[in-house]
């Protein structure tokens, strides 16, 4: 019966350190500061919560979605463009979203590229799962730019 508790607790451990969600942009903005992060909090055109951020001479927005009256959001999405010269084909496209797994890119009607992604912080993640995924969407910016000889 012991392993049973100490896994209970474990758990209960766990689960009270998940804090963090869409609901709070401050939250995300100051744990991103504390990590070493060039963040700005502010807002999109609509008025929900945006920070924006910089990162190795890259740009990028957190979005959060699924907002009621601009506060209580649920999800975030991170989210960079790229203003390219000749743009991007179709194909080049279709070749990161079938071969990479966290980002997808679009183009808009220029054929600018955008590389967004997409994370589940609906009933909130450790701080450490978030900062994983913060982490993860660098490489894959980086990869991203790497990939369009940025």
């Amino acid at each position: 019966m012991k392993p049973f508790l100490s896994a209970l607790a474990a758990l209960a451990a766990t689960s009270a350190q998940a804090d963090i969600d869409a609901s709070n942009p401050a939250r995300i903005y100051d744990l991103l500061r504390s990590e070493g992060y060039a963040v700005e909090l502010g807002a999109d055109s609509m008025g929900d919560p945006k920070i924006s951020a910089k990162y190795e001479g890259s740009n990028f927005q957190i979005f959060f979605y699924d907002c009621t009256d601009n506060v209580s959001c649920r999800t975030i999405q991170f989210q960079t463009a790229y203003d390219m010269s000749s743009g991007m084909e179709y194909p080049k496209a279709n070749e990161w979203n079938a071969t990479k797994r966290y980002a997808s890119v679009y183009l808009d009607d220029e054929m600018d590229p955008f590389l967004q992604m997409d994370v589940n912080v609906d009933y909130g993640v450790s701080e450490q799962n978030f900062v994983d995924n913060f982490k993860m969407w660098t490489r894959v910016l980086k990869d991203f730019e790497d990939f369009i000889d940025w």
